[in-house]
């Protein structure tokens, strides 16, 4: 399933930085590129796009704040190695991990 490029657009308002955006969806060339041509996004990349938005909205929902979420995305957690969650974001496996500590976070079981 491919989405279009706007998505990425929509993930910018949510507060996620350009920077981050291209680090964990595609470059910047290819994004650029993609909306140029109206192309959407790869399979791929959808998924990445997708993924940073099930993330945030569940963070959002844990937190009840979107400057929590976005601050809690951002600082090194102890229950993650020390690892900062928006770096985890990159692959599967580490968004699976995030989304796992929001899970026990909104459950109260803080680790």
């Amino acid at each position: 399933m491919s989405v279009p490029t706007d998505k990425v657009d929509h993930l910018r308002s949510l507060g996620f930085s350009s920077e981050e955006l291209y680090r964990i969806i595609a470059p910047c060339r290819t994004l650029a590129r993609r909306k140029e041509h109206a192309e959407p996004l790869s399979p791929a990349e959808s998924d990445r796009a997708l993924r940073l938005e099930r993330i945030a909205e569940q963070a959002d929902r844990v937190f009840g704040n979107h400057e929590k979420a976005q601050r809690w995305l951002r600082s090194e957690i102890i229950a993650l190695d020390g690892a900062r969650p928006i770096d985890l974001l990159e692959t599967e496996t580490g968004a699976h991990v995030v989304f796992e500590e929001l899970i026990r976070i909104d459950h109260g079981m803080f680790a």
